[in-house]
């Protein structure tokens, strides 16, 4: 009996971590600008090019163009700038890390006639392998401000209405192994106060609120997208390839929200914060299908699609409370640990490509990308997600991402320069802007065997924080303007 009170419990306690549930489709949703060296120096824009490894995770039909068997390996390093507002005040950060951008293989297998390569018919078929980063999630958020209007608190009172004292109040059980959700911890430290007949309110006095709210948050992890393509040259003028993609999922956060009391009457704490923690593992399959096009020696046209990603996932998640009170007395309070498993569905993704080539001059290209979040879905279908969902289908909407990049070859060196812009997933423009811009350059030396590239990649967008959210609509927001400064290096050779 108490194992299945302590299952409910939990799936309750689990409906407070996933409040946010738009916001974790959205992480997993995303994806960012990636790749080889090369790919990234010309803002991504490969799509119709080809005989590159981005083609894994932009047009699949670009294997089909190499004419060798060939080895890529990439690594990079990135740090990030934010530059935090909050409540008026504005607070910078600064974090760096290393990256492993992409690494893999191209198996070629061309057709013969006569000792020579085929010209007519399905001339060459290849089979590529590899892993692709596609989301950095290494940031540092930190931010504070001054609030005499609303608390954390208020948000944990609301969630309290409609509880007796004795269902507020922590179980012998909760007391053993944990607390099983935030307003009893909240209850229990004395941060939240009865005001009525099942009605709370914060312990803080409401003719003199003055807060110092605090917020750090740390967040390491990334996605992989692990790939398994083949593709088919058709007479070098049609190009065809398809594959699996399985993308592997790694996120961890420690989020720490404190407040002050900087009033001079005593609301029974001075100083209070909770610490949130959640590690997300997982994986996830797609499938993407491509071709291109060559009418002509110059031009050259392509088209992709992508299958929703089917993501298996699992939080495991855990929350500590710590008070100190006017007295000078402490507390901690902690959550029972916890984990819930769960399943995503990302977006469909279109993408259309084109490319002009100048001879052996070099080439200018363009992608645009089409993706609808408004069909990001959460499942199974129990309450907390079908609100999620349906928030996900009013909040999000289509985004159309566009990259655009060329190339100006002199003798072994290429000298290559792009923008990308993707576009925001927002539906309504009242929400935020969170449009990702990206400005790329880079250079290349080509010999007959091998090819060693350089990109320079920033990334450079808004990012809008919301620490809680109460029944009024009442949202502190944190804008944070950042900036990600990449170099990445790619090692390409033939064998």
């Amino acid at each position: 009996m108490k194992k299945l009170i302590f299952s409910l419990l939990m799936t309750v306690f689990c409906a407070f971590s996933f409040a946010q549930g738009d916001i974790d489709a959205l992480r997993y949703s995303q994806t960012e600008l990636n790749g080889t060296a090369r790919s990234l120096a010309v803002g991504g824009a490969f799509g119709a090019l080809g005989a590159d490894f981005s083609s894994a995770i932009i047009n699949p039909a670009g294997f089909a163009l190499y004419r060798s068997n060939s080895f890529n390996l990439s690594g990079g390093m990135s740090n990030t700038k934010s530059n935090v507002e909050y409540l008026g005040t504005t607070k910078k950060d600064f974090d760096f890390n290393l990256t492993l951008p992409s690494v893999g293989l191209v198996f070629y297998n061309g057709k013969y006639q006569n000792r020579k390569p085929a010209k007519t018919g399905w001339i060459n078929t290849n089979f590529s392998i590899g892993i692709v980063k596609t989301n950095n999630f290494n940031k540092i958020l930190n931010y504070n401000g001054d609030n005499e209007s609303n608390s954390m608190l208020d948000y944990f009172a609301e969630r309290a209405h409609g509880l007796t004292v004795d269902n507020l109040s922590a179980t012998s059980e909760e007391l053993e192994v944990g607390y099983y959700d935030i307003e009893t911890m909240a209850w229990d430290a004395y941060l939240i106060d009865s005001v009525g007949s099942r009605t709370y309110g914060a312990a803080i006095d409401p003719l003199n609120r003055s807060l110092n709210q605090k917020n750090t948050i740390n967040s390491v992890g990334g996605t992989n997208n692990i790939s398994l393509h083949l593709s088919s040259n058709y007479e070098n003028k049609f190009y065809l390839g398809g594959g699996i993609n399985i993308i592997t999922v790694r996120y961890k956060e420690q989020n720490r929200f404190t407040e002050t009391d900087k009033s001079s009457n005593f609301n029974n704490w001075s100083v209070w914060s909770l610490e949130q923690n959640i590690l997300t593992k997982g994986f996830g399959v797609n499938a993407n299908l491509g071709f291109i096009v060559r009418p002509n020696d110059n031009v050259r046209l392509g088209a992709a699609i992508q299958t929703p990603t089917f993501y298996d996932l699992r939080d495991e998640y855990s929350d500590e409370m710590s008070v100190t009170y006017d007295d000078g007395a402490y507390g901690e309070f902690q959550t029972a640990e916890g984990y819930y498993e769960y399943e995503l569905l990302t977006p469909f993704k279109t993408t259309i490509s084109a490319a002009y080539l100048f001879g052996k001059l070099g080439f200018i290209s363009s992608d645009i990308e089409v993706v609808d979040y408004s069909t990001m879905r959460l499942r199974p279908s129990i309450s907390a997600f079908e609100a999620s969902n349906d928030l996900i289908s009013s909040k999000y909407g289509k985004a159309v991402n566009v990259r655009v990049g060329g190339e100006y070859v002199m003798n072994i060196l290429r000298f290559r320069g792009g923008f990308a812009r993707n576009a925001s997933p927002l539906n309504n423009p009242k929400d935020g802007n969170l449009t990702r811009y990206f400005a790329t350059a880079g250079i290349g030396i080509k010999d007959s065997k091998w090819a060693l590239d350089l990109a320079l990649v920033q990334q450079m967008g808004k990012e809008i924080s919301q620490p809680y959210t109460l029944d009024s609509g009442t949202v502190p927001n944190s804008i944070n303007k950042s900036r990600r400064n990449s170099i990445v290096v790619s090692l390409t050779t033939k064998f």
